[in-house]
């Protein structure tokens, strides 16, 4: 008996040390490039063609997405039509073999607002819905509660139920799903780039959200400007986190 509960003992071990999530390496790409600016201990990559000024920065790595800031320049005497869907990389190993087999475009925002939306819609039906549920749960717990209680067998005790409490805790899990997919959908409104058409003489900014590949070396992005396009180097490092 003391031998199979020690075996049992320690097959748990084995299973709670192998549910355990390492730390992950911090990873950072620092730019290769000609022209290089710096903001507050942030370091921009800044290249122009035809009057459009790119300047990207790497923010940071965060659930396997590259962070990236960028800021747009028109100094041509022409609107320009500025899409993050048209933004992307290439990825490469030591010896610049390519890692993909087409370039990672980045995130696309109106389709992650769009989504959110979405989620947004079902929230709010479930709501409505919340208020009917609860008057139902609450009408059968009473009822349960009158039943239980005029009955003199102690073993009908079984039928007593909770739903109005479940229904309300259903109801706040709810509500505070909203309130964060409403912050979600706050900071892709107002914190990334989007489809814009920038005028001559203006400027925007935002950030740029790119599916990671931690396995790579090198990062190029590519900025389509016209009909040409821009080319930026960033060199993937990687510390651990002690």
């Amino acid at each position: 008996m003391k031998s199979n509960r020690n075996y049992s003992i320690l097959w748990l071990m084995i299973l709670i040390l192998s549910s355990c999530s390492a730390p992950k390496n911090i990873i950072k790409l620092e730019p290769q490039h000609e022209d290089i600016k710096w903001l507050f201990g942030q370091s921009f990559a800044v290249d122009s063609l035809y009057g459009i000024i790119y300047e990207v920065g790497f923010d940071r790595t965060v659930n396997d997405e590259y962070w990236f800031d960028f800021h747009v320049i028109n100094r041509s005497n022409m609107p320009i039509l500025i899409d993050p869907v048209n933004f992307s990389y290439m990825a490469y190993d030591t010896l610049m073999n390519k890692q993909l087999v087409e370039p990672m475009s980045a995130i696309d925002p109106e389709e992650e607002i769009m989504g959110i939306d979405k989620s947004l819609s079902v929230n709010e039906a479930r709501s409505k819905n919340q208020l009917g549920l609860s008057l139902i749960a609450a009408g059968i717990d009473i009822a349960t509660e009158v039943a239980v209680i005029s009955d003199d067998n102690p073993r009908n005790d079984h039928w007593r139920t909770h739903l109005f409490e479940t229904t309300q805790i259903e109801g706040v899990e709810n509500e505070i799903e909203t309130q964060n997919l409403n912050m979600l959908r706050e900071d892709w409104v107002s914190s990334t780039v989007r489809k814009t058409t920038l005028e001559s003489n203006y400027s925007m900014q935002g950030k740029v959200f790119f599916k990671s590949v931690p396995s790579a070396q090198f990062i190029k992005l590519i900025l389509p400007v016209d009909d040409d396009q821009i080319e930026m180097l960033f060199k993937q490092e990687q510390y651990a986190p002690y």
